[in-house]
C-alpha cells in the first residue's frame, strides 16, 4: 500500500489541471428516413445511416470518396448496434439506427482513415444576421418559424450533421446594446469577456447579410491556441450557408484534433473520474475492482485532486459493454451531470430498451436487433426539418487553470470521461459474474 499512497501523493502533486473538452453523445447514431418497413427499405436506410455516421465521426465527408467505402456499405448491417422504427410528427417512417463504436473505428482506421473522438471542443456562436430589413443576434431559445427562428435552426442541424457541439448564448443576451456591434466589429477582447458566463471551450463570431437574392457570412473561430477566419458568398438559402460555416469549422476541428488510424486499436481507452475517494485502501478496492472486469486490459490512475481520482482505462469491446460492467458493482454510483441537447430529432419519442452486452460486444457480428435507445434525445414536434437525429454533451467544465497546450489535448480522446461516485459501503458484485 505503501506504493499506492506514493503513487497518489505524486499525482496530486505533478498532474496540472486540464481543461475539459465536451463529451458528446450520439455521434454513432442517426435517423434515416425510409420509405416502408421492408427489408430491402431497412438494408437502404442502413447504408445511408452509415454514410452520415462515417463522415461525422471522420469529422470528414470526403471519406465517402474512398475506393473502400462501397464495400463497406454493402456490410453496413454488420455495425448496426440497435434499431428502431418510429414516426415523425408528419406522419413518415424513420429508423433511428446506433452503429457500434469499435465497429465504425476500426472500419475508418482500416481504410488509414482519422478518427475524430467523443470528446470535441464546444462552441459558443456569436451570430449576427442582417436580413436588409431587420437584425438579429441568434439565441438558444429562438424556436418559432419565423425568419430569426429558421436561422437558428440551420446552424444547430448544420451543427448536428457534422457532430461538432455547437451552442447559441441564451436569450438574455439580447438586452446588451452593444453586442451587435462587438459581433460586427469582431472586438474580441468584449466578446471574451461577454462569453465567460456560458460554457464553452471556442468562440466564434459570424456576420451574416443579405447579398442581392442571397447571403453572404464572414466568420472568426478562435480557440485556446488558433485563431481561423472565412468567408461564405452566394449562400441561397439560411441552410446552405450554415452549412458552409459548419463545414469550414468541422474540417478545421476534425484535422486538429482527430487521433492518426495507426493509433486506433481493438483495446480502447477512458478515463473515468471517481469522486469521493478517501483513503488508499478506497483506492486499492477500486483498482481491484476495475482490473477484475472482464472488458477491461488494464487500469491504472493518471490524475488525483482532492478526493478525485482519475483512472485511465484500456477495454475490450463496446464502450457500453464496459458500463454494464462497472454497474454490476454498486459501489460505482454513476453522477449525473448536466446535459445539453442540440439539434432536433424528428421522430416520436417512445422509450426503448437498450442493447445487452452480449448484444453489442462483438461488433463484428450481426447484432441481435434491439431498438435504438437515446435518452438524451427530445422530440420537437414543431420542427418542419428533415430528421437528422441529435447530440447531446455535457458542457465544459473549468477544472483548475490549464496552458493553451493542455486544453488541446484535453479534445485528443476517442471516448468520452465517465463520472461516478466511490460508496465504499456493501458488498461487491463481482463484474466477472
Amino acid at each position: 500500500m505503501s506504493q499506492i499512497r506514493m503513487m497518489l501523493l505524486l499525482l496530486a502533486v505533478i498532474m496540472p489541471g486540464m481543461a475539459s473538452a465536451v463529451t458528446v453523445e450520439g455521434l454513432y447514431q442517426v435517423q434515416v428516413p425510409v420509405a416502408d418497413t421492408s427489408p430491402e427499405s431497412q438494408q437502404t436506410a442502413y447504408a445511408e445511416g452509415l454514410k452520415q455516421v462515417l463522415a461525422r465521426v471522420a469529422g470528414n465527408p470526403d471519406v465517402l470518396q474512398s475506393d473502400q467505402v462501397d464495400a463497406l456499405l454493402d456490410s453496413a448491417e454488420s455495425l448496426v448496434q440497435a434499431y428502431q422504427y418510429q414516426t415523425s410528427p408528419e406522419g413518415n417512417d424513420v429508423l433511428t439506427i446506433t452503429y457500434g463504436a469499435v465497429g465504425v473505428n476500426r472500419a475508418l482506421a482500416n481504410m488509414q482513415v482519422p478518427v475524430w473522438g467523443a470528446n470535441r471542443p464546444l462552441t459558443l456562436g456569436w451570430v449576427a444576421v442582417d436580413s436588409g430589413r431587420d437584425r438579429w443576434v441568434l439565441t438558444a431559445d429562438d424556436d418559432n418559424l419565423d425568419a430569426r427562428g429558421r436561422w437558428s435552426r440551420a446552424f444547430r442541424e448544420a451543427a448536428v450533421q457534422r457532430g461538432l457541439p455547437f451552442a447559441l448564448p441564451p436569450a438574455d443576451v439580447r438586452d446588451q446594446r452593444d453586442l451587435t456591434s462587438d459581433i460586427r466589429g469582431q472586438f474580441m477582447e468584449s466578446l471574451r469577456t461577454t462569453s465567460s458566463a456560458y460554457p464553452h471551450n471556442l468562440i466564434s463570431v459570424v456576420n451574416v447579410s443579405r447579398q442581392g437574392s442571397g447571403w453572404e457570412a464572414s466568420w472568426r473561430l478562435d480557440g485556446p491556441a488558433f485563431s481561423e477566419t472565412g468567408e461564405v458568398r452566394d449562400a441561397a438559402s439560411s441552410e446552405s450557408l450554415a452549412s458552409a460555416v459548419i463545414d469550414a469549422w468541422a474540417d478545421l476541428l476534425a484535422a486538429r484534433y482527430s487521433v492518426e488510424a495507426g493509433k486506433v486499436s481493438d483495446a480502447q481507452r477512458v478515463d473515468l473520474k471517481i469522486e469521493n475517494i478517501q483513503s488508499v485502501e478506497d483506492y486499492g478496492h477500486l483498482l481491484a475492482s476495475l482490473q477484475h472486469m472482464t472488458p477491461v486490459v488494464s487500469a491504472g490512475p493518471v490524475q488525483a485532486a482532492g478526493n478525485v481520482a482519475t483512472m485511465r482505462v484500456s477495454f475490450s469491446g463496446e464502450l457500453s459493454v464496459l458500463r454494464e460492467y462497472i454497474a454490476l458493482d454498486h459501489r460505482f454510483q454513476p453522477v449525473e451531470t448536466e446535459r445539453q441537447t442540440m439539434g432536433t430529432q424528428s421522430s416520436g419519442n417512445t422509450p426503448a430498451p437498450k442493447p445487452t452486452p452480449a448484444e453489442s460486444a462483438d461488433p463484428g457480428e450481426s447484432p441481435g436487433k434491439a431498438p435504438a435507445a437515446d435518452d438524451t434525445a427530445t422530440a420537437e414536434a414543431d420542427n418542419p426539418a428533415s430528421p437528422v437525429g441529435s447530440l447531446a454533451y455535457h458542457p465544459a467544465e473549468a477544472e483548475g487553470e490549464a496552458s493553451a497546450a493542455e486544453s488541446e489535448q484535453s479534445f485528443e480522446a476517442l471516448y468520452p470521461v465517465l463520472r461516478y461516485r466511490w460508496t465504499g459501503n456493501g458488498t461487491p458484485v463481482s463484474a466477472s459474474e
